[in-house]
């Protein structure tokens, strides 16, 4: 079930301190189309939480961080990057906590929180299956687990080379939409929805600078040719 890359946590960690208050500009920041991309991703994480308090995993530059803060949520973001912790507490400036952990070994207590969120830093885990098992674990009875990613897409090598995209330097493994439901099943989780963030490949967004049309067509566009996947799970409610 794994991609044929596995992620490093060193390598994820060293990327991000890498690329540190720049990290946004890169992927939202240059483009109309980015950006558009962006309030898709926050509108869809965010109908899908249930009320209450939420633990948000791999807060990069507080991006999500601000948008779940605004709509009153209760909020923790935990982060492995020491560089991206830093840039998520000065942005938030001091209206949440920021915690430096692992994702794959979450230091709160048990049945802790309604939500738990992670938007696209599920494929960057070496060990996705510790992740939901871990995040079922410190779920509220009826809590819920949203987790969007990059999918596995056939052909995805052959585009890139054509579009002359380099290599990410931060590893990896892509899954399909129900490779991920089954992982969440098998951690304890019911599965309330799978399907896509996105209607189009991500770099669609990502390098499109005229977002007029995009807008316009978005809603009619089928959801088949997206490429960035989501999947909500819900810890089984206590007998």
């Amino acid at each position: 079930m794994r991609g044929k890359t596995t992620p490093t946590k060193k390598n994820v960690v060293d990327n991000y301190n890498r690329e540190g208050k720049s990290y946004d500009a890169i992927r939202y920041g240059r483009t109309r189309g980015g950006r558009f991309f962006s309030e898709i991703e926050l509108q869809e994480t965010l109908v899908m939480m249930k009320r209450g308090n939420v633990l948000h995993v791999g807060t990069a530059t507080g991006r999500v961080s601000a948008h779940l803060i605004s709509q009153g949520l209760d909020y923790i973001g935990l982060e492995l990057s020491k560089v991206m912790v830093t840039i998520t507490k000065e942005k938030m400036e001091g209206k949440a906590h920021i915690v430096q952990a692992d994702a794959e070994h979450l230091p709160f207590r048990a049945e802790a929180f309604d939500n738990v969120v992670s938007v696209r830093s599920f494929h960057f885990l070496p060990n996705p299956d510790e992740f939901l098992r871990d995040a079922n674990r410190v779920l509220k009875p009826g809590g819920r687990l949203i987790v969007s990613f990059e999918k596995k897409v056939h052909g995805r090598g052959a585009f890139e080379k054509i579009m002359g995209i380099p290599p990410a330097r931060a590893k990896r493994a892509y899954y399909t939409n129900p490779q991920v439901a089954l992982m969440m099943r098998k951690a304890g989780l019911n599965t309330l929805y799978v399907g896509n963030v996105t209607k189009l490949p991500l770099l669609a967004y990502w390098r499109t600078n005229n977002d007029r049309m995009l807008r316009r067509i978005h809603s009619k566009i089928p959801s088949i040719f997206g490429t960035v996947g989501l999947v909500v799970g819900s810890n089984r409610l206590m007998n």
